[in-house]
């Protein structure tokens, strides 16, 4: 068993005590995966995922929706067209300063 593997069944299956000072925070539980290398970041992610249910999803807010809908009409017009994943992500990136 990896060690992330075995951390992440501890957290997730350690008996959970009444709330005391020394409780691990949901802030704690955020800076530890951030220190995470990325692949385990992915598989974390793709591990609570597969465990949050649906009822428990945020909804976009109405603004998005309309932004979604806005720009769908506009493609579905023909007055923008899409762009593909490898090139919106290195855009990416590279906006963030992650890639030179």
């Amino acid at each position: 068993m990896d060690s992330f593997v075995r951390d992440a069944h501890w957290l997730l299956f350690r008996p959970i005590p009444r709330y005391n000072a020394d409780m691990i925070t949901l802030n704690e539980i955020l800076d530890a995966a951030q220190n995470l290398p990325s692949s385990d970041r992915a598989r974390l992610i793709a591990s609570l995922w597969e465990t949050t249910s649906p009822l428990d999803w945020v909804l976009p807010n109405s603004a998005w929706v309309a932004e979604v809908n806005r720009r769908s009409d506009e493609f579905d017009a023909g007055k923008t067209s899409g762009s593909d994943w490898t090139d919106v992500r290195q855009r990416a990136r590279k906006a963030a300063g992650l890639d030179d």
